[in-house]
Order: structure tokens, then sequence, then C-alpha cells
């Protein structure tokens, strides 16, 4: 069910790294989309067609909201809220029907549902993923160099003679 009126969360911030921005602002949710509300600046309007998911997650002193949509990924930080309240207010707000990703079968209002901790076992092996084909990249490099350096010191030593390979100069 979607509501009418707009709800405005108050002192919103955009995460970037592991800090917060300084720069607050307001977000006003209500059925039409979202409102940005900037001191410094006339508002912006996002509608939910642009939302193609969103996370909660609950962490010790405020809430983490991460809109996806477009190819960008926003991550806001809310605080004064727990992550049940923004959720019902989300699945309040927004209708079901405009947030849907593209390309998916089921309902991204159901899988933000999820508990966190499948939301973050989820991430986690994202991230280990990406952590290991670095490291089995940079490996592979480091066994090149090595094996680089061992003929460099073997030929100048004069252990390797790279004379069965014909003329040189």
């Amino acid at each position: 069910m979607a509501t009418t009126a707009s709800t405005t969360i108050a002192g919103v911030s955009v995460l970037t790294g592991d800090e917060r921005s300084s720069q607050l602002f307001d977000l006003a949710l209500s059925a039409d989309g979202i409102e940005i509300r900037r001191a410094d600046q006339p508002p912006r309007r996002m509608s939910w067609m642009r939302v193609s998911a969103w996370d909660v997650e609950q962490r010790r002193d405020d809430v983490v909201l991460t809109l996806r949509g477009d190819g960008a990924t926003t991550p806001l930080r809310i605080t004064g809220w727990s992550a049940e309240e923004l959720e019902a207010l989300l699945r309040t707000t927004a209708a079901p029907e405009a947030v849907a990703a593209p390309g998916r079968d089921d309902d991204p209002v159901a899988e933000s549902a999820a508990p966190a901790a499948s939301r973050q076992e989820r991430r986690r092996r994202v991230r280990r993923r990406r952590v290991g084909g670095k490291a089995v990249l940079t490996v592979v490099l480091l066994l090149v160099l090595a094996t680089a350096v061992t003929l460099v010191l073997l030929q100048s030593a004069g252990v390797i003679d790279w004379g069965f390979l014909g003329p040189t100069a």
C-alpha cells in the first residue's frame, strides 16, 4: 500500500569510504519518489522508478540505507531510526511495482526484507571473491618476477649458457 503523505528524514549524510560526509541534508519520502533537500540548493526529486533495490543495515549508532539503480549505489547514513522502522517506511512508501530490478523476476522489496545476516554473508562472499582474484594475480606476478630474477642471476654466474639459441648478435 503506497502512502500519499511525505515522511521527512532529517540529518542524512552520504557515506564515503568509512567516513561520513560532513554535509547533512533531508530526505522526503513519498509515493511519488524521494526528494533530496539541501540547505544551499533547490530540492531535487528522484522517482522510485530509478531505484532498483535498497538495502537497510542496522549499525551501532545509525542505519545505512543503500539505494541501487541506474548502475549507481548510494549509501546513506541515517541517525535516529532503526532498521525495522526504515524498512517499514520504505515498504509502505515505495510502490513495489515501481521498485523492480531490471532483468529480475523476484520482488526486490521482499529481497530487501531478507535477514541482515544473509545480506552481510553475500557481501562477504563477493568481497572474498574479489580479494581472492587479486591474491591469485599477485602470486602469479610474483612467481614470474622471481623466475626472471633467478634466470638472470644464473646466467650472470655462468650456470646457464644461452648459446644453444644460436648467434645472439
